[in-house]
């Protein structure tokens, strides 16, 4: 971390509202904090006791008589201290008995008594008193303040008298000398910068004008010195630079040469004298550690007979050319596939050997791949020909076992609603039964003994009541039976037929019933009465039913508030129908929106999910009901699946509708 750099002027300036500012801070808020803990102990905590242990007194004859009277007239007197947030008495029941004040308020300000109420030994209630410690605050910081303030103008007084002296004293005698530095290094030494002062600032003023004299004398005579040395260097520069100029001439097209290229001596031994840049990226090896040396000691030479071969050729010849070989990058480097050219030439009486190097490995890989590929391109072609229509369909038939396990999971869905719904009627009705037999059965008994009138009337008065009781409970569950029945048999097959939108929606919403109640969450629907359709009512509860799973499984938070998923339907056109399925969970990542629909897409992945519930509605939205689906976040919060569908559906064939 880089700090900011400050003056002289205000570093002292920091440093002095630094000595005087945090010591004071710092025993004023340990003095503050000790007095308030002392004001709170004597203001809130004392009295709070003694309430508590006076109220619990004075409360117990009036809860014992269940005077209210007298306990409200205690309390008052207790809540006229401003201090006093709330006073709550209890009977011994746990009742509130008499409660003023409302200690919901800010706890963490806020101390609170609690007693037992007994009266004769006996405890007859309790009693709560909480007093707020907000007020001894308050005055402790308007204390803690009012300090600042006469610290703040204590640092104001005290700048107001250091400024004048610091700037006199330090600050303008340091201007000076930064002149007459600036001065120096410019080179003018004419000026003196001594002072006649003889404090710590003139003593430097004087010892910076002896370093002036010095400076004078040294850089007379680095001058003539100077003037001497560029007379010899003039002279040898000009013997130097036709050597350089004629070297450069050679370096320059070597190096930049883009063909790999060595220079060697061809005594009894081969020594490298010499390589370029390309012969450097093309080996792996830097100039300086193979001059000196040569290819069988640097390791390039894949195999040494073939560079025997090459020198052979070279020395019976005077050159080499089209000799290809296998070389290596260094001594344990890759292997590369090369075309050697070179020519034995003679400089100032020595033979001296120029080679170039070509690395043409790829090509030769090229060549070999070509002439493999050619020969197994089309045995390779059938087998993966062959393997794309196993995986094919390996992967046709997954998806259709997976899509039938989705079928027979919403299957094993709709058993679980029905047994769930028909348990309350069935049961009702079966307890109804077994009173009306013991009812029969006690009718029976009376009757050997004697029946009279008003017995007759009785039993005649329960068997009525029961029929009526039995009869609503068996008639409910005809009904749940037939609606059950109606949507097991859309859900099963691929019937056609009329039916009112809202009706049909309310049957799905039955089934789902069991499931929706087992979870925090609600569903709404907002659905006009009189849409009808003529379409398939089993793929379209499918479609709802995968949709509501889908939100109840991802859309909220596990410990998060309860949501709410809504349907909503309106007619788009005189022969459309949108349908909105929405909620107020958290949403759909951006980055998943455009894959929701794809098959095996899930985010639970070894956690349940098959990643085919929105694909399966895709499907049947698409390709059975003719419509479209898409899907989108909402501006404050959750997701929205839109489906436009027509009223009258297109006929499609029961194969194409299942996949």
């Amino acid at each position: 971390m880089k700090f900011p750099s400050f003056s002289l002027r205000q570093t002292l300036m920091l440093g002095v509202a630094a000595g005087i500012l945090l010591p004071a801070l710092f025993f004023a808020g340990f003095q503050v904090t000790s007095k308030l803990e002392t004001e709170v102990a004597l203001r809130v905590e004392a009295p709070l006791k003694q309430y508590a242990d006076v109220l619990s007194r004075g409360m117990a004859v009036a809860v014992w008589n269940l005077d209210r009277g007298v306990a409200i007239e205690l309390v008052e007197a207790v809540m006229r201290n401003p201090d006093v947030v709330s006073v709550t008495v209890t009977d011994e029941f746990g009742e509130p008995f008499v409660k003023r004040g409302d200690a919901s308020g800010d706890i963490d300000n806020q101390r609170q008594e609690e007693r037992e109420i007994t009266y004769n030994g006996a405890r007859v209630g309790n009693l709560s008193v909480t007093m707020s410690t907000l007020q001894v605050q308050a005055e402790a910081r308007d204390e803690l303040m009012r300090f600042s303030g006469a610290l703040l103008l204590q640092v104001a007084l005290a700048f107001a008298f250091i400024w004048p002296l610091f700037s006199s004293r330090i600050v303008q005698p340091m201007l000076r000398l930064r002149e007459s530095a600036l001065r120096l290094a410019r080179g003018d030494l004419s000026e003196s910068v001594a002072s006649p002062k003889n404090d710590e600032m003139g003593q430097l003023s004087n010892a910076l004008d002896t370093m002036r004299i010095d400076l004078g004398a040294l850089l007379g005579e680095r001058e003539q010195k100077t003037l001497a040395l560029q007379r010899e260097l003039e002279e040898r520069a000009r013997t130097e630079q036709a050597l350089r100029d004629s070297q450069a001439k050679f370096a320059a097209i070597f190096d930049a040469s883009p063909v790999a290229m060595s220079v060697s001596t061809m005594g009894e031994e081969v020594q490298t004298l010499d390589v370029n840049s390309a012969w450097g990226r093309v080996f792996g090896m830097d100039r300086a550690s193979v001059i000196g040396t040569n290819g069988k000691r640097m390791g390039i030479w894949k195999d040494l007979e073939v560079r025997k071969r090459a020198l052979e050729t070279l020395r019976a010849t005077g050159e080499l050319s089209n000799f290809q070989a296998w070389m290596r990058r260094g001594l344990h480097g890759a292997e590369i596939y090369c075309d050697l050219s070179g020519r034995v030439v003679w400089l100032e009486g020595q033979q001296v050997l120029i080679m170039a190097f070509d690395d043409i490995t790829e090509q030769h890989r090229y060549d070999e791949n070509i002439l493999q590929l050619n020969a197994t391109l089309e045995h390779r072609v059938q087998e993966r020909t062959q393997e794309l229509t196993d995986a094919l369909g390996q992967l046709r038939a997954a998806q259709s076992e997976l899509v039938r396990a989705e079928k027979m999971s919403a299957l094993g869905s709709l058993v679980a609603g029905i047994a769930h719904e028909l348990n309350t009627p069935i049961g009702n009705s079966l307890t109804v039964a077994s009173t009306l037999q013991d009812h029969a059965d006690n009718f029976a008994q009376s009757m050997s003994k004697g029946l009279t009138r008003s017995r007759l009337d009785e039993f005649v008065a329960n068997t009525q009541q029961g029929a009526g009781i039995l009869m609503r409970g068996l008639q409910h569950a005809a009904e749940l039976v037939a609606s059950f029945k109606q949507v097991a048999v859309d859900q099963t097959s691929l019937n056609r037929r009329n039916f009112e939108l809202q009706h049909t929606v309310a049957e799905i919403l039955l089934t789902l019933g069991p499931t929706i109640r087992k979870s925090p969450h609600k569903v709404t629907t907002d659905i006009p009465h009189d849409v009808e359709l003529n379409s398939y009512p089993g793929p379209l509860g499918q479609v709802l039913t995968n949709l509501m799973n889908n939100a109840l499984i991802h859309a909220f938070d596990d410990n998060g508030p309860p949501g709410t998923i809504q349907i909503t339907a309106r007619l788009d056109g005189d022969n459309r129908l949108e349908l909105l399925v929405s909620d107020n969970g958290r949403g759909i990542p951006a980055a998943h929106l455009a894959r929701v629909f794809d098959p095996f897409f899930t985010t639970r992945l070894g956690q349940g999910g098959s990643g085919l519930g929105l694909n399966i509605v895709y499907n049947l939205v698409t390709k059975t009901l003719g419509g479209t689906i898409d899907v989108s976040n909402l501006p404050d919060s959750g997701a929205c699946f839109r489906i436009r569908m027509p009223l009258v559906a297109p006929v499609i064939a029961p194969d194409s509708a299942a996949g």
